[in-house]
């Protein structure tokens, strides 16, 4: 008799199974420690998003792209990211264990989608995590050491790749994410506090920035500044195109989702806590950022800011130093606030992937003594100090640009797909999503289990569909962009505008056909549900592209080398060593022995 090994029944999945296969709440084991509640979610939340960008980032955007307009840029990049954080704030309430783009996409489309996003996503996080590092050393000799700091220098000499690597070894850098790894290996409670007093003290000391705005800024400032060597002036001297361009740009700065959601499994409450904290702290922040900006434009001529020193040199400009060396203590916190939050994310994404069998198996360990993955965290602090040591931190600002509207795209889509796909299998209290029971009429209480999984009207085994028609959507998106930003020698109004409508109503008999014709699962006891769906979420997809359009060619050559790694190390190892495959493969081996065993029985 053939071995199991050489039976066809014992083989594993064929190809487009295996590529297929979707992730069941019970793939994923909960160990990690229940204690945050929704204070904690939302300081993790404002402590990612009120980064360097507030502080650094923003004078520099202002100066070279969008002038004073920059506090249009940020009402429109919140605009946007509306229905991006509705659709987060549904998938954090439906999700139980650590949520992320990467989790909903391995429920939505698959295995081969959720290793490329999953790669996509964890690759720009370490190298965020690098850049802002880097800045934090950079700030640190020049307001500290003044400019003495760098002690141990690598040479490239005739080479003509000099200006992609770091010509240096940033020590601060380095000492900022090993002190950051520690406390993430202390526990997420160590983390929680120290984002307290990092995040409290930036706050109030962009506060006490915004009120000595009012003191010493004037509106003729804002207003009626000329830059004396190109005589661009105003509030708009870029243009429409800068505003929009420096939207696209801070889209970025609003990352802290992904924060939020990662900590679902951490949570005393997820559905009830998750999508609360994502509200609370995208609204807090796009306070706090079009307040600070417009403090910034009050205060200094937009032409005059340094984007190197940023809002510390517009205090300057007034001598005001006591309060310049305040705000240098917050952009300080800031920086350690958004690495310590980084790699909490980053660490759980690579836990995730491992006990996935995605990327190595280790890395999914966690500790029983602080319930903190050690190994991913420490793997991802190294993985982030190699990307220091090898990159500048002028191409560092190029490689991360794009990949969150990207992401908050797929997020966006994963919820049409998740919300129009039957769920058959029950699902238990310590699974990571939360039931999705269709509810029987009166009529079908009586039917069998059979005939209720084939009850019209639900896409079950078929998601291909919402697949297909999605794909139309997107299609139809692309061309629309292309039209909008290229050939530009079409007329805009007679040409452009018409064909935009055309796509868009196409577009929107798409989505009122799915609308219509099929049901959206409802769930039991639902923590928040996002509202007009598939409208609101397509909504969020038609935005975050068009922003994404809008970047220079740079990211989207790095987008495309992005999906490239994913390619790689989902078929190098992922692809034989995915935990769905190998549980499958078990199963039928277990089968195919204990039907051996029936027949010599017999």
């Amino acid at each position: 008799m053939s071995s199991c090994n050489e039976n066809y029944n014992c083989r594993p999945p064929p190809f487009l199974e295996r590529i297929f296969q979707k992730s069941t709440p019970e793939d994923q084991p909960q160990d990690l420690k229940k204690c945050l509640n929704l204070f904690d979610l939302t300081v993790q939340g404002l402590a990612h998003i009120i980064g360097t960008g507030i502080f650094i980032m923003t004078p520099g955007i202002i100066k070279m792209i969008a002038g004073p307009g920059m506090v249009v840029s940020y009402l429109i990049a919140a605009a946007v990211l509306v229905f991006t954080v509705l659709s987060y704030m549904d998938l954090g309430a439906r999700f139980k264990g650590i949520g992320n783009a990467y989790v909903y996409v391995y429920a939505a489309l698959g295995e081969f989608a959720a290793g490329l996003i999953g790669i996509f996503i964890l690759t720009e996080l370490a190298l965020g995590l690098a850049l802002v590092s880097v800045g934090f050393g950079q700030n640190v000799e020049m307001f500290f050491l003044n400019g003495h700091g760098r002690n141990l220098h690598i040479e490239y000499s005739g080479s003509h790749l000099i200006k992609y690597f770091a010509q240096n070894v940033n020590i601060m850098a380095i000492l900022l994410i090993v002190i950051c790894c520690c406390i993430n290996c202390a526990g997420i409670k160590k983390v929680v506090f120290t984002n307290i007093f990092t995040v409290s003290y930036s706050i109030l000391a962009l506060t006490m920035y915004c009120i000595l705005s009012l003191i010493y800024g004037s509106n003729s400032t804002f207003a009626h500044s000329t830059d004396p060597d190109t005589g661009r002036g105003g509030v708009f001297p870029y243009g429409a195109a800068g505003v929009i361009t420096g939207a696209a740009v801070t889209v970025v700065s609003y990352g802290g989702f992904e924060t939020v959601v990662s900590l679902s499994a951490e949570a005393n409450n997820s559905k009830r806590d998750v999508p609360l904290a994502i509200g609370l702290s995208f609204g807090l922040t796009t306070v706090i950022y079009v307040s600070v900006t417009l403090a910034i434009v009050y205060l200094a001529p937009w032409y005059s800011l340094d984007e190197g020193t940023g809002i510390p040199g517009s205090l300057e400009a007034h001598d005001l130093t006591i309060p310049k060396h305040i705000i240098i203590g917050a952009i300080m916190m800031a920086s350690a606030s958004l690495v310590l939050c980084t790699l909490t994310t980053l660490a759980r994404g690579l836990m995730v992937l491992s006990e996935d069998g995605l990327i190595f198996k280790c890395l999914s360990c966690v500790a029983e003594c602080t319930k903190v993955p050690i190994a991913a965290t420490v793997t991802a602090a190294g993985i982030t100090i190699v990307f220091t040591l090898a990159f500048s931190y002028e191409i560092l600002i190029h490689l991360v640009s794009g990949g969150a509207l990207l992401t908050f795209a797929a997020v966006c889509y994963c919820l049409i797909v998740i919300s129009y796909t039957r769920t058959t299998k029950p699902v238990t209290e310590s699974s990571r999503l939360i039931e999705n029971e269709v509810l029987p009429s009166e009529a079908e209480s009586t039917t069998s289990s059979l005939d209720l999984e084939e009850t019209a009207g639900y896409i079950q085994h078929q998601e291909w569909k919402v697949v297909f028609w999605m794909a139309s959507f997107w299609k139809l998106l692309a061309v629309a962009i292309i039209l909008f930003y290229w050939p530009t020698g079409w007329d805009f109004w007679h040409v452009r505008v018409p064909l935009m409508v055309l796509l868009g109503l196409i577009n929107i008999s798409i989505l009122s056909y799915i609308k219509f014709n099929y049901y959206i699962q409802p769930q039991t006891d639902p923590g928040f549900v996002c509202p007009g769906i598939p409208f609101v979420p397509a909504m969020g997809i038609t935005l975050n592209l068009a922003l994404f359009s809008a970047l220079d060619l740079l990211a989207h050559l790095m987008t495309v080398a992005y999906f490239a790694v994913g390619f790689v190390i989902y078929f190098g190892y992922g692809y034989f060593h995915s935990r769905i495959t190998l549980r499958k493969q078990k199963e039928m081996e277990i089968n195919f022995n204990n039907e051996t065993q029936e027949m010599r029985m017999e």
